[in-house]
């Protein structure tokens, strides 16, 4: 459930970029000294949907669609030397030129983050606005843009989302018929709230991690739309919102080709949920490759000498398993 890279901020180039403005009235334009070009649409809400795309080295280039995990830092800021990302490996990947890579800031994304993947010092109007349902409208929204680029060849969409943008990669691929290829890694492979009791059972004292489990829900239950009440660093309205929320089941319902990984040690997501999702698949003979990355956490990382290599290796092997399949 944590954003890729948490606080650690990866450098695209040392350049200067303006504030990022969520105004459909600009015109798309260059972001000075990256790969990506921003461009703004406004989606069925009258929310203003601001996202990046890359030109690649051919002509034309399937879309790569990168999906970030939780929480409420935008993908591009400025700090002092340079311009930054928190989606790890977009812009490499945007400068390898294989793809056109895209990525979508969340609504009202406002960087008040102060502990990874969480929202508790997120603004009021991210809160009031994130869910599930809207955050899939957001990314629709500016794939149907993107998919009139020049440049994009529509033959073939690979969305690759991490944590929570894992989830949201299967949901978007079981409502978009048009989707042929999802990575999915360090996600859930059922609803979140399974994540939470499969945990408990791995604690030190499960009865009592059930039961704090069950007050959570009682109290998400008795208010599902509040934004302002908290558990496990979300506001009651997007926890009622992705308990809704089976991916397997999304994926069940997607006509796409599937690649999912992830840690056995992963703690924030367990394993075990991911099994409960490729059961389904592959009851139902849907192509599915699996990557089980032994003795990783969430980050696909090894869990006693973590790198972010690891990480960037599993990207990049996940990337090759898709030109494999052309």
């Amino acid at each position: 459930m944590n954003t890729a890279l948490g606080a650690c901020l990866i450098a695209l180039l040392a350049s200067s970029l303006p504030v990022l403005a969520d105004d459909p009235a600009i015109a798309p334009h260059r972001v000075p000294g990256t790969p990506f070009e921003q461009r703004a649409v406004t989606d069925g809400t009258g929310r203003a949907i601001t996202y990046y795309v890359s030109h690649p080295k051919k002509p034309k280039a399937p879309i790569l669609l990168m999906i970030q995990g939780s929480g409420c830092v935008p993908i591009m800021h400025v700090q002092p030397g340079g311009t930054f990302t928190t989606l790890f490996d977009l812009g490499p990947f945007a400068q390898d030129g294989d793809f056109t890579v895209m990525a979508v800031e969340k609504p009202f994304a406002d960087g008040k983050q102060e502990h990874s993947g969480m929202a508790t010092s997120c603004g009021r109007e991210f809160n009031e606005d994130f869910t599930a349902e809207s955050w899939l409208l957001a990314l629709r929204t500016a794939l149907k843009d993107a998919r009139t680029l020049a440049w994009v060849d529509t033959s073939r969409t690979l969305l690759f989302g991490f944590s929570e943008g894992a989830n949201m990669a299967d949901m978007l691929a079981g409502h978009d018929d048009t989707i042929t290829d999802v990575i999915a890694m360090g996600g859930s492979g059922t609803t979140q709230l399974f994540d939470f009791v499969a945990k408990c059972y791995r604690s030190f004292e499960p009865q009592a991690c059930l039961s704090e489990t069950e007050r959570n829900v009682a109290a998400i239950n008795a208010n599902p739309s509040s934004a302002t009440e908290f558990a496990w660093g979300h506001p009651y309205k997007r926890w009622s919102s992705f308990f809704r929320l089976d991916t397997g089941d999304e994926l069940l319902k997607s006509k796409a080709r599937i690649y999912i990984a992830f840690g056995t040690g992963d703690t924030a997501t367990p394993a075990l949920s991911e099994e409960v999702a490729i059961a389904k698949l592959r009851a139902a003979g849907r192509d599915l490759t699996v990557r089980r990355v032994p003795d990783a956490g969430h980050t696909l990382s090894s869990t006693s000498n973590p790198s972010w290599s690891d990480l960037d290796r599993e990207y990049r092997d996940a990337l090759k398993w898709f030109w494999s399949r052309q």
